[in-house]
């Protein structure tokens, strides 16, 4: 049982990393496309985040 539970928490792991990657590509697009349209606090708002986590997001380098 327990084994069956690690396994459903890495694989719950996985898909939340994907799908942060999936966002992450999203708001660098947006903002690379119309800084303007998509401002921090825009993206933030688009996204259900904190303007600053937009920020550290677009400044970094992409994963992988």
């Amino acid at each position: 049982m327990a084994r069956r539970f690690n396994v459903e928490a890495k694989q719950a792991e996985e898909l939340a990393a994907r799908h942060r990657d999936q966002r992450d590509d999203l708001i660098r697009r947006l903002r690379a496309e119309d800084p303007t349209t998509w401002s921090y606090g825009a993206l933030a708002r688009a996204v259900g985040i904190s303007p600053e986590l937009v920020a550290a997001i677009v400044k970094s380098k992409r994963a992988g």
